[in-house]
């Protein structure tokens, strides 16, 4: 709910809420005071006065209801905060089970919030002789020492290996023996020999059952060429294709940080070299564009964000604080499909900083111009080659051929 209140300012005679009206925002006063009207007539003191770190208009919101009294503003100038209703009363009435937690788990992916390592880009190192063992997955590297204890540490060195193989393949290893159990057994009905016997005599081949291996092993002769060709074929075509995304995508955050540079390092500044106010306000705005369209843009390229693209998705980014709620009502009435939602934000980067020119907040000369609209157009063609890469990828058959393939 933090996250979407929205800073306000009004000067002093301004009327924030008129009785009367239907209650549409939630307000919480920052700086300042209001004064409380019922029928024109002023309530007296202590209860007519609105002061900082007051919430008022909740209770209409609420109980969609008139509002039941006016508020004016006191002060000289009051700066406040004012959460749409409809956001506010979802928020307030979400139980322990989010319904939104599926969209909630995406956002706090892609904010950084709760992601790997708990949202850090490094995990914590802890120095503990214990930690260091549980995070230990083996290397395959032994050598040969003199010491006779630091030949048992190597033993247990090797024991911790088997033990990570055997986690990461354990069930693959028991159904594997489990098969062979059973081919075993097979065997030695079909055959009418022992399984236990120790001696390695060769079987007989006028058996049908050892005739119908030999046929197998024909037939696994010449599926060699077959593997080999599928294995450095279809497998480089996909290692192919994860590669030029993988290229294309940090191309994309390479333009976005090249545009957002170029930005940063040609507006105006203080004497001292800071930025100035509307400098930075100007930043903040692109900056907030920029995010939005990176998360939109993969949003409509990966099913794992996808849920953000719906209206469902889009509203709980609002709430979240992810985009305005102006912003939100605008990709709600854009008549285009949801993968391509992203075009809006890319668009108002480009906007905002023509306006940024206008208003003298950036350089507006020829050169800067044909740099930011070189990088801008850069951006576009940059990932605009991730979906044509998705477009042209090998079928999926291709990849479930793969896997039987090997699999048999």
């Amino acid at each position: 709910m933090v996250d979407s209140f929205q800073l306000q300012t009004a000067n002093q005679g301004d009327v924030i809420v008129q009785q009367g009206d239907r209650g549409d925002n939630v307000y919480l006063v920052a700086d300042g005071s209001c004064r409380i009207l019922v029928d024109n007539v002023t309530v007296p003191e202590p209860y007519g006065i609105i002061g900082q770190g007051v919430m008022f208009g909740e209770l209409g919101v609420l109980y969609n209801d008139t509002r039941a009294a006016t508020i004016l503003v006191e002060s000289k100038t009051l700066t406040y905060y004012q959460i749409a209703g409809e956001v506010f009363t979802s928020v307030m009435s979400q139980s322990s089970n989010n319904p939104n937690q599926a969209i909630d788990d995406v956002i706090n992916t892609i904010s950084g919030t709760q992601a790997l390592y708990d949202g850090k880009v490094l995990p914590d190192y802890h120095p503990e002789r214990t930690w260091l063992w549980t995070r230990f997955a083996g290397t395959g590297e032994y050598y040969v020492f003199e010491s006779q204890y630091l030949y048992y540490a190597q033993l247990v060195l090797i024991l911790l290996d088997i033990l990570s193989v055997l986690e990461i393949s354990l069930e693959t290893t028991l159904l594997s023996m489990v098969g062979c159990a059973v081919f075993i057994v097979y065997a030695k009905l079909s055959t009418d020999q022992s399984i236990y016997t120790l001696e390695l005599l060769p079987p007989d081949k006028d058996l049908p059952f050892i005739q119908n291996l030999s046929e197998i092993k024909v037939i696994w002769e010449l599926q060699k060429t077959l593997t080999t060709f599928v294995l450095t074929f279809f497998v480089n075509r996909c290692f192919n294709f994860w590669d030029s995304v993988y290229k294309s995508a940090r191309e994309v955050q390479g333009k976005i940080s090249g545009f957002n540079l170029l930005l940063a390092t040609n507006v105006v500044r203080n004497q001292d070299g800071t930025h100035t106010t509307e400098s930075e306000q100007f930043l903040e705005e692109v900056g907030q564009c920029t995010r939005l369209f990176h998360i939109l843009f993969w949003a409509s390229k990966t099913k794992r964000f996808s849920s953000l693209t719906s209206d469902e998705g889009l509203k709980r980014m609002e709430s979240r604080g992810l985009m305005s709620s102006t912003q939100l009502k605008i990709l709600l009435d854009m008549d285009i499909p949801n993968d391509q939602l992203h075009s809006a934000p890319l668009e108002w980067m480009m906007i905002r900083t023509n306006q940024a020119m206008d208003e003298n907040v950036l350089l507006a000369d020829n050169a800067t111009k044909s740099a930011l609209l070189r990088e801008f157009m850069s951006l576009r063609n940059a990932y605009a080659n991730i979906g044509n890469l998705i477009e042209g990828r090998m079928p999926l058959a291709y990849g479930k051929i793969i896997v039987l393939y090997l699999q048999v």
